[in-house]
């Protein structure tokens, strides 16, 4: 079995959210590492920015942010896989002609359920619900 993980569900387990104890708790309850992309490094990346333009944190701590999250790389619970880009952004205009007109999932919610899909993930942790929904119907296990 292998994870992949949404990246607003990564990014609550850095940044003080009303889901951050759940996302923990997700993260901890299967095996690591949680596989991600080089799209989460950047999502990632910019909601740790969009914190700090939003007075929600500093620099200084978006910065050390970024320090915890690329340790947690280094020493294994994330796991950055490379993906074919031109295969999953295929995928995702598939994903987009069978489910968005009934789960209204947005577009790079897709990537990610379409980056897990190409890298043979067979779990996905998200708490937004149509990407559950998309995600569970093009049959991963979704969690919490």
């Amino acid at each position: 079995m292998s994870a992949a993980a949404d990246s607003s569900l990564v990014v609550a387990l850095y940044l003080n959210e009303a889901d951050s104890t759940r996302a923990d708790a997700a993260c901890a309850s299967l095996a690591p590492p949680i596989r991600l992309t080089d799209w989460h490094r950047v999502e990632i990346a910019n909601a740790f920015q969009r914190a700090v333009k939003n007075s929600r944190i500093t620099a200084e701590q978006a910065a050390l942010l970024w320090l915890a999250f690329t340790d947690d790389v280094t020493t294994g619970r994330f796991e950055i896989v490379q993906v074919d880009h031109a295969a999953v952004l295929d995928r995702t205009l598939t994903l987009t002609q069978k489910h968005t007109a009934t789960t209204g999932t947005r577009s790079l919610d897709l990537i990610h359920i379409a980056s897990a899909l190409e890298i043979g993930a067979t779990d996905f942790l998200s708490f937004d619900h149509r990407q559950r929904l998309t995600a569970s119907a093009e049959g991963l296990k979704v969690f919490p």
